[in-house]
């Protein structure tokens, strides 16, 4: 099997790469660089919670379901292509069943698989600018450390993102009137 350069392409190039591309592994574009997206099996239960618990508010609300995606869903976010572990897209905006969505989530949730690893953290650090440039509401979750960081693009750049801990409550009044995760739920798992 040839070994592909992956470090520095444009978008069209990678969306090459994916579309060729078989297998289970998830990448992301990010600033020219195609990144592997870590994950775990603890990881992947923490976001699977948070996507089970706005699945369910969305459900008894009567708001749609199938605009929330899982860590399998990647989307289009200011010329970058970011697959968060988890998504909510507003109705207003296209869904599609193929490759990146073109427009970017409302809300993304991204959970942070090793908080001592430099690289994942500094990737992370990476998409958050572009995040904000494409009005993207981010939930970093941050599960040993039992933190939450709200990054709202609506918030001055120059102050720090809010930070919740274990007994406060994650909410998105403006994209999911009356959703409240207190996240004492989904950190009790990692105790």
């Amino acid at each position: 099997m040839a070994v592909r350069d992956l470090t520095l392409l444009s978008a069209a190039d990678f969306d090459n790469f994916i579309a060729d591309h078989v297998g289970d592994e998830i990448y992301e574009f990010v600033d020219g660089k195609v990144v592997q997206v870590p994950s775990n099996p603890w990881v992947s239960n923490i976001a699977g919670m948070i996507f089970s618990l706005i699945w369910l508010h969305l459900r008894t609300t009567g708001l749609p379901v199938n605009t929330l995606t899982g860590a399998d869903g990647g989307f289009m976010v200011n010329g970058q292509r970011f697959a968060p572990d988890v998504a909510y897209v507003g109705p207003d905006k296209r869904f599609v069943d193929r490759g990146y969505n073109p427009d970017p989530p409302d809300l993304a949730v991204e959970v942070v698989s090793d908080e001592d690893n430099r690289t994942e953290l500094k990737d992370l650090a990476a998409k958050l600018p572009h995040y904000r440039a494409a009005g993207v509401t981010v939930w970093v979750i941050l599960p040993r450390a039992q933190r939450a960081e709200i990054h709202d693009p609506a918030a001055d750049p120059a102050q720090p993102p809010g930070q919740l801990g274990p007994d406060d409550d994650l909410q998105v009044p403006d994209l999911l009137p009356g959703f409240s995760l207190p996240l004492r739920e989904i950190f009790s798992e990692t105790d």
